[in-house]
């Protein structure tokens, strides 16, 4: 999702993230990370290699080479006391500095992407830090954690000018990996499911794993660029706020969905079946085949899967308040690709 937040046709800029697992995008430079160990700044940008080595291993940024690090960059941490920066300010208390670092004005960031820590980091209160003169001092956030800025907060930055893409929104790709992952061993029966989707003695995956890791990946991108352009034209044609609209989109998405999952749509076989093949993973079709599936996957599993797919799709192409007869050209659409 981090990565479809600057307009389109900028390269993107640098980046401050509470998390330890770096993009592959090549014009990304990373100039600081916080985890639990502590914060690793660079204005130079973090060296990528290492960041990969570390998000390989699942290493925090205490295991950073430091000889990786320019003059310009640094590595507190948590235990540190005392500990004099490039700058010549002194850090008294790594904790503290590790807990309040998100409210710093380096002026060297151009995207925050808190991908864990403390519900609330950013309230009414301590979002003040981030704006100076009226303006947000961060441009562009996407809130990979859960509940990490509140609403209000959301709400005071985007009214100084930055662009947030909340969690509501952001979050959407860990609740597909664990749908898809749930669907695959539902669909394989015992003994292929350990063949296809689990590690051998030797830790090494299976290639059909691997695959499907690939596959599940590139959904959540396309899911992800769909809610990114869902909110961006609701916001540009009503002014309202992004953080509100996310909910909204949300909400229209779910009511939709419990609809259809108790349709007359539902009983229709040939739509039932056409929805399907859309929404389920091409590996999983071509492996087990969409007879099968359905026969070993649980009604009210794929119910979901019909439902949420055909109510995404509609909302994120129609928007959150279609006019009357939108769901029928929809449908009219879709239908006619399968007479």
């Amino acid at each position: 999702m981090a990565t479809a937040v600057p307009p389109r046709n900028k390269a993107l800029g640098t980046v401050l993230t509470e998390s330890q697992e770096p993009s592959r995008h090549p014009n990304e430079k990373y100039t600081s990370i916080v985890d639990g160990s502590g914060v690793i700044v660079d204005p130079n940008g973090l060296d990528r290699e290492e960041l990969l080595r570390l998000a390989k291993s699942r290493s925090m940024i205490v295991n950073f080479d430091i000889s990786k690090l320019s003059k310009d960059g640094y590595r507190v941490l948590c235990e540190d006391t005392n500990i004099t920066l490039p700058t010549g300010e002194v850090v008294g208390n790594g904790t503290t500095f590790r807990n309040t670092y998100h409210l710093r004005d380096t002026g060297m960031t151009d995207i925050f992407v808190p991908c864990g820590g403390r519900p609330e980091s950013i309230d009414l209160i301590t979002v003040n830090k981030l704006i100076k003169d009226g303006k947000s001092t961060i441009p562009y956030i996407v809130e990979g954690a859960n509940l990490f800025i509140t609403q209000d907060a959301k709400l005071r930055l985007e009214a100084a000018g930055c662009i947030i893409y909340k969690d509501a929104s952001a979050n959407k790709g860990g609740v597909t990996s664990s749908s898809l992952e749930v669907l695959a061993s539902l669909s394989f029966d015992d003994e292929s499911f350990v063949q296809h989707m689990c590690h051998d003695a030797k830790g090494v995956a299976p290639q059909f794993y691997k695959d499907y890791v690939k596959q599940v990946q590139a959904k959540i991108c396309e899911n992800a660029q769909l809610e990114f352009e869902a909110i961006w034209r609701e916001h540009e044609k009503s002014g309202v706020e992004r953080s509100i609209l996310s909910d909204r989109l949300s909400v229209a998405i779910t009511d939709l969905d419990e609809e259809l999952q108790h349709s007359d749509m539902w009983k229709d076989e040939r739509t039932r079946r056409s929805v399907l093949a859309d929404a389920l993973p091409n590996l999983l079709l071509d492996k087990i085949g969409l007879d099968t599936i359905i026969s070993r996957v649980p009604d009210a599993y794929l119910r979901a899967i019909f439902g949420s797919y055909l109510a995404s799709r509609f909302v994120y192409e129609f928007g959150i308040s279609p006019g009357q007869f939108a769901f029928y050209d929809f449908m009219s659409k879709r239908m006619a690709k399968i007479q």
